[in-house]
């Protein structure tokens, strides 16, 4: 696991190992500064009907640094196929400012048992506040 799921607070109950790997690669990823980004979450965490390819073109528009701590993962069900989580985001930006805050996040995983899990879905919950204050500040 690296750094954004190495202290993180899974249920109780054994998730498949895969899916811990998962979520770990998939936060360490948008936490990465690279126009590849996009195609590898398309083609490696999300399943294909997902639709994540462009989502990620201008993530790093005004955004300099990006860190991601997954703090607690519940789960909906025994096969961790329906997920829900708490994390902390730090982020600094183009204008010099910084900001950080806690997120709820929601994942769908497909494959949940097998070795091979994909994300079929993922929704976050913020207060943008910050973010936008911070942005609007010179």
């Amino acid at each position: 696991m690296v750094y954004n799921t190495e202290a993180t607070e899974w249920p109780s109950f054994e998730i498949n190992p895969a899916i811990k790997d998962l979520i770990s690669r998939f936060f360490k990823l948008l936490d990465t500064q690279d126009s590849s980004v996009g195609n590898v979450l398309a083609d490696e965490i999300f399943a294909p009907n997902g639709q994540i390819r462009g989502s990620r073109d201008s993530a790093w528009k005004v955004v300099t640094e990006r860190r991601h701590a997954v703090l607690k993962v519940f789960s909906a069900d025994l096969e961790g196929s329906d997920l829900s989580l708490i994390g902390h985001v730090e982020m600094s930006f183009n204008n010099g400012k910084s900001v950080e805050g806690e997120f709820a996040g929601r994942s769908g995983v497909e494959g949940a048992t097998g070795s091979s899990p994909r994300l079929t879905l993922y929704q976050v919950w913020a207060d943008s506040t910050p973010v936008t204050r911070d942005l609007i500040r010179e």
